[in-house]
């Protein structure tokens, strides 16, 4: 009897767990292990603009924008009319770890730092 109450118990505490974390707003940016690493939810992304060969704004659906600094210049960012794709090996976009494909040439540029527009 006892270790029925117990599993009882400790499936009663499981479930709580598992309600609260399910009740929590989702995370729209965190630091990676490094602290310079941002990283960004794809689903919290509303679009991304592209500024030049270097900088692309990601706009954020709570109204918050980062901008991305590519690690080098991406030849024909802006030319191409910005049509990139990425592939997300994560559930986020982290500064320095991502690739984006530009679907006019086929360039593979890298993503770099994450800076918050105030």
């Amino acid at each position: 009897m006892k270790i029925s109450a117990k599993i009882l118990l400790a499936s009663a505490v499981l479930a709580g767990s598992l309600a609260a974390v399910a009740a929590a707003p989702p995370v729209q940016a965190q630091n990676d292990q490094n602290p310079n690493n941002v990283c960004l939810n794809p689903q919290d992304i509303k679009f991304t603009q592209t500024k030049d060969s270097k900088t692309i704004v990601f706009q954020m659906r709570d109204g918050s924008a980062w901008v991305n600094t590519l690690i080098a210049p991406c030849p024909n960012l802006v030319s191409s009319g910005s049509a990139w794709t990425q592939t997300v090996h994560s559930d986020f976009i982290c500064a320095n770890k991502q690739q984006i494909t530009l679907i006019q040439t086929g360039n593979v540029c890298r993503l770099g730092a994450f800076t918050r527009v105030k």
